[in-house]
């Protein structure tokens, strides 16, 4: 059972969401009394916006008793639901059994203000938002669930279908763009020598970890490029192309058929091709080793409690074998042209040419 219920987490990671719920529905229906499976299978209903099918797996499994770490994300998980849901006393009960159950975790507070405002209780909901927030401003707990945080804040008096903006009537893209690797980040590229890593647009959809070890060395070349600019973009906070599974239908216009970049495959690919890498294109190396530090430096989140998706093991390999040994690389840094050059980028401002 255990290979099969990694099997079913990595299907998650990979983006295969539907082929995920159904494997563990199916685990479900051989042990029905385990609180983990219901758990799992209430994250693949969330995960993918069916809201009220997860509503009873995420009760049943606090019902049977988790393990602390589940415990407290189906907590918060099951009480934004009953809140989306205008089932607000419901809401106010769960996260007052959450407080006393995990005294110490603070974003339990910030929830449960969510629910006292939906209940007319303003005065006091404030008060826990603002002595809390005050005295966590650096919390990792809170900052794991910010995005949650602050969508549902902004949207208190809103209903589950206002804040949850599904693209249910919209015709999936079944036919696959016909455009090479190279010309769909050449053209996602094309005015990055302008505004560089703070400007960045994004790229058309593609697993460009797939090519990180490309026989082909403009492919490899491109498909860095790509990866380097992704997290360059996310550490100048301009574009958040990696975004947790649970915080996606709080972008608007959600769709959860449609792929998404899952970081866990681009941490596998890096990790497995590092050395090469470094071989190849040792500046957009030293590049991708400073964002990943310095990203999860300044959330003050651990990638792994950030993207609970993420394979925590993997990520623990990506400190020891690759972010650590190479830490050093980053006391010389190497110019922004240099990183243009290696990228194949073409520059705009005089001082990004070589002579």
């Amino acid at each position: 059972m255990e290979n099969t219920i990694h099997r079913a987490l990595q299907l998650r990671r990979q983006g295969k969401l539907q082929k995920s719920k159904e494997m563990f529905l199916t685990l479900l229906t051989n042990d029905p009394l385990n609180p983990s499976l219901h758990y799992q299978c209430a994250r693949s209903f969330d995960i993918l916006a069916e809201e009220t099918k997860a509503m009873p797996f995420y009760e049943k499994a606090i019902e049977l008793g988790l393990t602390d770490d589940e415990l407290e994300d189906a907590f918060i998980k099951l009480g934004s639901i009953y809140r989306t849901h205008e089932r607000f006393s419901e809401a106010k009960k769960l996260y007052q059994e959450a407080m006393r159950k995990f005294p110490k975790k603070e974003q339990m507070e910030i929830f449960y203000a969510m629910a006292l405002y939906n209940l007319g209780e303003h005065a006091e909901a404030m008060g826990f938002l603002i002595n809390n927030l005050a005295y966590t401003t650096t919390n990792q707990d809170i900052l794991k669930y910010y995005r949650t945080i602050t969508y549902l804040g902004n949207r208190l008096d809103s209903s589950s279908d206002e804040i949850i903006n599904l693209e249910k009537n919209q015709p999936l893209q079944t036919v696959p763009s016909t455009k090479s690797i190279v010309e769909k980040i050449t053209e996602g590229l094309e005015n990055f020598g302008i505004g560089g890593f703070y400007t960045s647009s994004g790229f058309e959809y593609d697993e460009y970890y797939r090519f990180f070890n490309d026989r082909d060395l403009a492919t490899r070349r491109c498909a860095l490029a790509a990866f380097t600019v992704m997290l360059g973009a996310w550490h100048a906070l301009s574009g958040f192309t990696f975004i947790p599974q649970h915080d996606r239908k709080y972008l608007g216009g959600y769709d959860p058929n449609e792929p998404f970049h899952e970081l866990n495959n681009y941490i596998e690919a890096f990790v497995a091709h590092h050395q090469h890498i470094k071989r190849d294109f040792p500046v957009m190396f030293t590049y991708i080793i400073k964002f990943f530090i310095s990203i999860e430096e300044e959330r003050k989140v651990p990638y792994e409690k950030w993207f609970p998706e993420l394979d925590a093991h993997l990520v623990q390999r990506l400190r020891d074998e690759v972010l650590l040994p190479n830490k050093l690389l980053l006391q010389a840094p190497t110019e922004y042209k240099y990183f243009l050059r290696e990228a194949g980028i073409s520059p705009f401002f005089e001082e990004d040419f070589f002579e």
